[in-house]
C-alpha cells in the first residue's frame, strides 16, 4: 500500500515539474503587472516538487546516532562484516554524515567498499551552517560572561575571523574556545577552497578515503594556546579539481557534507534480499571537541530525512546525560511525532559495562550459582545489579518496545564472523591481529559466557522474559545477528511508512505553494488579464494526455499475455484443439478400429461381389494403412489446412486486439477525429515546420488503434515462415535411402506370423498420440513466433507514437492551431500564464 501511495505522490510532484520546465524565469522582470513575488514563489515550488519526488523515489533510510565514545562506527563494522571498514579509535576519527548503500552479493565473499563520493556544502549550506555555528558560539560567549556577538554586524569572513580573535584573547573558557577554534577553521577553509569546490561532487579511491576523511588531530591544550598558533589559512584554490588528493581532502575537511560509499556484503553476513532497499546512515559522534557544532549541524539536515533512527548508548558510562541530549535535539528536529516508533536501542561496549565499581561481577557470579532457588526474575536480577538496570532503564526512555532494545559487543560479532569462516575477512590483517592477540577478548568473553548463563536462569522461569532474550542476543555473537534482523524487520513495517508520511509532508509543502500561486494568479485575475486558457485547448491537451497514458500501460503489459480470441482462449489453444479434433476423425483410424478384434488387425483379401464392386484401382484410398507412409497424405493436409486455420485466427486476434485498444480510448478517438483531419498537416508543415508536421501526422495515426491493423498484418504476412509437413511428420518414410518406410505389423507381408498376445489396438492409439504431439508442437511453436512478431511491431509503432504525444505537449502553439484553427497561433494571454493555471489545478 505505501509503494502504490509513494509512486502516485512521485507522479505528482513530477507532473508539476513537467508543467513549471515550460515556464520562463525572471517573470517578473518581463512586465509591471507580475507580482514580483511569483518567481520565488516557483522557485520555491519546484523545490518542494524537486523534495517530494526525491523522497518518493529514495530508499528507507537508518540513521545511526550516539555520543563519539559509544562505539558506533565499530558496531556498522560490524554490521557489514568488516571491522575498520571505516577509521576505528578510542578518540573520535570521523567527522562526517557517512551514507552506507548496502548491495548483496551471492558469493561467499568479504566486505567490499567501493564508489567512494565526496559532497560538498553549497554556497547556500555554508551560509546556512555559519550561522548556525555562530548563534551557538554566541550562546557560549555569554555563558562565558563576556557581552554577546553583534551577528547582525558579521557579514563576511574577515569580519568573522576578527570577533573570533577578539573573542579568543578575552576569554580561556574551554568550550567556548572549542567553538571558536571550529569557526576559524571553517570559515579558512571556505576562503580559500569554497569558490572552487562547494557544491562539487568528487569520486575517490579506498586509500584516499581511509587517509583523508580521519579528523585531524588537534591540540587539546586549548588554554594555552594564542590566537596565532591556530592553524592558518591554505592557499586559495583558482579552480575546480580534477580530482581530490589526500592532502586536499583533509584541508577542505569542513566543508564535507556527505560521504557515500557503495558496500557490498554476501548474504551468507546479512541477506537483506527480504527488506526494502535501505540505507544506514553514519552520523557524527555527538559530542566531538573539533567539529561538534558542525556535525550537529550536519546531523539535524540529514534526521529530517531518516525513516529508523538506531540509538546508540555508552556501555561504559551507564546514564550520561548525553543521550538525553541526543533524544532532545531529534525532538526538535520532528516536532509533533512520537519518535518512539521510529527508534531502536542498542548499548554498544556492553562487555565494558562497568560492573566491577560496584562489585558487580561477584553479584552476577553468585546469582548465576545460586541453585537453591530455580525461579529468578528480573527484579531480583536489577536489584543485585544496579549498573544493568541502569542501563536498561536508559536505553527504556528512547521506545516503548523492550524487544527493540538489544545489548551489543561488535568486537564479539566480529570474532563471531571470523570464527566460522576462513574465507571471510571481517577485516584488514592489522585489525585481524588485534582481535586474534592472546587475552584480548578474553574478559569480554568470560562476560559474555557469564551473561549468558544468567539468560539461561531467566528464561528458565520465564519463556518470555525480554532481559532473558536481551542477554541470550549478547551471549550469541554479541546481539548483532538480532540487531540485523531487527533492522530488517523495523524497514519493512516501520520504515516504510515513515517513508510515505515525510514525502506526503513533503507533498503537503507543494500543494501550500500551488495555493500561494493559485492566490497570485487570483490577484493577476483581478487585474482584468485571462489566466486561463481555452475550453478547446484543455481539451486537446487532456485527450493526448490520456492517449499517452493509456498507450503506455498498454506497452507495459504486452508480453505479459498471449493473443487470444473473441472468447478470452489463447490461439495457441484454440489451434491445438483444432488440431486433435481434425486428426481424430481421419478416417484412416475409424478403418483400423473396425478391423481390430481382441486387439489384433486382422486384414482379409477382398474377394467375390465385394471385391468387384467396391475395388476402384488408385481412385480413392480407403485402403487400410499398412506402412507409415499411408499417413502422410491426411498429415500434410491436415498441417496446411491448420497454418491456414492459425493464420487466420491470428489475423482475427490482432484485429480484436487493436479494437480493444480502440475502445479503451474511445472518448479521446472520437474528439480527436473530430477536430483532425489530413489538409491540416500542408498548413502546418509551411507555418511551423517539418518536425511539426510530423508530430501532427503521428497524432492524426495514433488516434485510432485500428489504424495500424493492415500494416501490422501486412508485414506479418510477408515475413511468414510455412511449416513443412515432410519435416517433422513422426514416422519414418519412404526417401532416397529407404524404398519404404514403417511397415505396421498388420500388413499382409507381415499377416503370416501375428502372435497372439500382439495389441495392436494400443499401437494405434500410441501412433494417432505421436503424430498429434507432433504437429501441435510445431504449431504451436509456430503461433509463437507469429505473436511475437505482432509483439515487436505494436512496440515499434508505439515507441513512434508515445514519444510524439509528449513532444506535442510541449509545442504550445501547435497545440492552439490545432484546437482552434488560428493560423497565426497568437494567444490571449500568455502560454506560461496558462500553463501556472493548469499547475494549481493538478491533484
Amino acid at each position: 500500500m505505501e509503494i502504490e501511495n509513494l509512486e502516485r505522490l512521485q507522479k505528482y510532484a513530477e507532473f508539476i515539474l513537467q508543467k513549471i520546465d515550460s515556464v520562463p524565469q525572471s517573470l517578473s522582470e518581463q512586465e509591471d503587472w507580475i507580482p514580483a513575488s511569483l518567481d520565488q514563489c516557483l522557485v520555491n515550488l519546484r523545490e518542494a516538487a524537486q523534495k517530494t519526488v526525491e523522497l518518493a523515489t529514495s530508499p528507507v533510510k537508518i540513521g545511526v546516532m550516539g555520543e563519539f565514545s559509544s562505539g558506533k562506527t565499530l558496531l556498522l563494522g560490524s554490521l557489514i562484516g568488516y571491522g575498520d571498514a571505516l577509521p576505528v579509535s578510542e578518540n573520535p576519527t570521523t567527522g562526517n554524515v557517512t551514507a552506507i548503500h548496502i548491495v548483496p552479493q551471492d558469493t561467499f565473499a568479504t566486505t567490499q567498499l567501493s564508489n567512494f563520493t565526496i559532497d560538498y556544502l553549497d554556497d547556500e549550506e555554508v551560509e546556512e551552517c555559519l550561522g548556525f555555528m555562530l548563534a551557538e558560539a554566541n550562546r557560549r560567549t555569554i555563558a562565558a560572561g563576556l557581552p554577546p556577538a553583534l551577528l547582525s554586524k558579521l557579514k563576511s569572513g574577515k569580519d568573522i575571523l576578527n570577533w573570533c580573535e577578539e573573542t579568543w584573547n578575552s576569554s580561556k573558557n574551554l568550550e567556548l574556545r572549542y567553538l571558536l577554534r571550529e569557526l576559524i577553521l571553517f570559515v579558512r577553509a571556505n576562503q580559500s577552497y569554497g569558490e572552487a569546490m562547494c557544491g562539487g561532487h568528487y569520486q575517490i579511491d579506498a586509500t584516499t578515503a581511509r587517509e583523508g576523511l580521519q579528523l585531524a588531530e588537534q591540540p587539546m591544550a586549548i588554554q594555552t594556546l594564542s590566537f596565532k598558533d591556530l592553524p592558518p589559512a591554505h592557499i586559495r584554490l583558482p579552480s575546480p579539481p580534477q580530482q581530490l588528493s589526500t592532502k586536499l581532502l583533509q584541508n577542505s575537511f569542513p566543508l564535507i557534507r556527505r560521504v557515500d560509499i557503495e558496500v557490498k556484503i554476501s548474504r551468507e553476513i546479512w541477506d537483506v534480499s527480504g527488506a526494502t532497499e535501505f540505507i544506514l546512515l553514519d552520523f557524527p559522534g555527538l559530542g566531538a571537541a573539533n567539529s561538534g557544532a558542525r556535525d550537529t549541524f550536519l546531523s539535524l539536515r540529514e534526521l529530517a530525512e531518516v525513516q529508523t533512527i538506531l540509538v546508540l548508548l555508552n556501555g561504559k558510562s551507564p546514564g550520561s546525560d548525553r543521550a538525553n541530549k541526543i533524544f532532545t535535539m531529534m525532538q526538535q528536529q520532528r516536532p509533533g511525532q512520537d519518535l518512539k516508533d521510529l527508534i531502536l536501542v542498542g548499548v554498544g561496549r556492553f562487555d565494558q559495562l562497568p560492573l566491577d565499581s560496584e562489585g558487580g561481577e561477584r553479584e552476577l557470579d553468585q546469582l548465576i550459582a545460586d541453585t537453591a532457588n530455580n525461579s529468578l526474575h528480573i527484579n531480583s536480577v536489577f536489584s543485585k545489579l544496579k549498573v544493568l538496570q541502569t542501563t536498561i532503564d536508559t536505553a527504556s526512555a528512547f521506545t516503548s518496545q523492550k524487544d527493540r532494545i538489544l545489548l551489543l559487543s561488535p568486537l564479539l560479532g566480529l570474532a563471531d564472523l571470523a570464527k566460522r569462516s576462513s574465507t571471510i575477512k571481517a577485516g584488514t590483517p592489522e585489525f585481524l591481529a588485534n582481535l586474534e592477540y592472546p587475552n584480548y577478548l578474553d574478559q569480554s568473553q568470560r562476560l559474555q559466557e557469564k551473561w549468558g548463563q544468567l539468560s539461561e536462569k531467566l528464561l528458565a522461569t520465564d519463556p518470555r522474559n525480554y532481559l532473558g532474550k536481551q542477554l541470550s542476543y549478547f551471549a550469541q555473537d554479541g546481539s548483532i545477528a538480532k540487531l540485523r534482523e531487527l533492522i530488517e524487520s523495523h524497514v519493512a513495517t516501520h520504515g516504510l511508512k515513515q517513508l510515505y508520511t515525510d514525502t506526503q509532508r513533503a507533498a503537503e509543502a507543494v500543494r501550500q505553494e500551488q495555493n500561494n500561486l493559485k492566490n497570485m494568479l487570483t490577484e493577476i485575475h483581478e487585474q482584468g488579464i485571462q489566466t486561463r486558457e481555452n475550453t478547446a485547448l484543455i481539451d486537446l491537451r487532456s485527450a493526448i494526455e490520456n492517449l499517452d497514458k493509456t498507450y503506455r500501460d498498454f506497452l507495459k503489459n504486452l508480453t505479459q499475455e498471449p493473443l487470444k480470441d473473441r472468447k478470452g482462449v489463447s490461439v495457441s489453444d484454440v489451434v491445438k484443439e483444432e488440431l486433435t479434433y481434425r486428426i481424430i476423425n481421419w478416417h484412416q483410424w475409424t478403418l483400423l478400429f473396425n478391423k481390430i478384434n481382441n486387439g489384433v488387425i486382422a486384414i482379409a483379401e477382398s474377394k467375390g461381389a465385394a471385391g468387384k464392386l467396391f475395388e476402384r484401382g488408385n481412385r480413392a484410398n480407403n485402403t487400410l494403412p499398412t506402412k507409415s507412409d499411408d499417413f502422410y497424405p491426411a498429415f500434410a493436409k491436415t498441417v496446411k489446412e491448420l497454418e491456414e486455420f492459425a493464420r487466420d485466427r491470428i489475423q482475427q486476434a490482432v484485429v480484436d486486439w487493436l479494437t480493444k485498444l480502440s475502445h479503451q480510448v474511445a472518448t479521446e478517438r472520437d474528439y480527436l477525429k473530430g477536430i483532425l483531419s489530413p489538409e491540416q498537416e500542408q498548413d502546418i508543415e509551411a507555418k511551423f515546420g517539418v518536425e511539426e508536421a510530423d508530430l501532427f501526422y503521428k497524432l492524426l495515426l495514433g488516434c485510432d488503434p485500428l489504424q495500424w491493423k493492415d500494416a501490422i498484418i501486412t508485414e506479418i504476412n510477408s515475413q511468414e515462415k510455412t511449416i513443412a509437413p515432410e519435416v517433422i511428420f513422426p514416422l519414418a518414410r519412404q526417401d532416397d535411402k529407404h524404398n519404404i518406410g514403417q511397415i505396421f505389423d498388420w500388413a499382409p507381408e507381415r499377416n503370416q506370423g501375428i502372435s497372439k498376445s500382439a495389441n495392436h489396438q494400443m499401437f494405434v492409439l500410441r501412433l494417432r498420440d505421436e503424430i498429434t504431439a507432433s504437429a501441435s508442437l510445431h504449431l504451436v511453436q509456430y503461433v509463437s513466433e507469429i505473436n511475437q512478431q505482432v509483439n515487436l511491431e505494436l512496440e515499434g509503432i508505439l515507441d513512434q507514437i508515445i514519444p510524439s504525444l509528449q513532444n506535442i505537449s510541449k509545442k504550445e502553439s501547435l497545440l492552439r492551431f490545432i484546437a482552434d484553427g488560428d493560423l497565426t497561433g497568437e494567444a490571449a494571454i500568455p502560454t506560461w500564464l496558462e500553463i501556472l493555471a493548469e499547475v494549481t489545478d493538478i491533484v
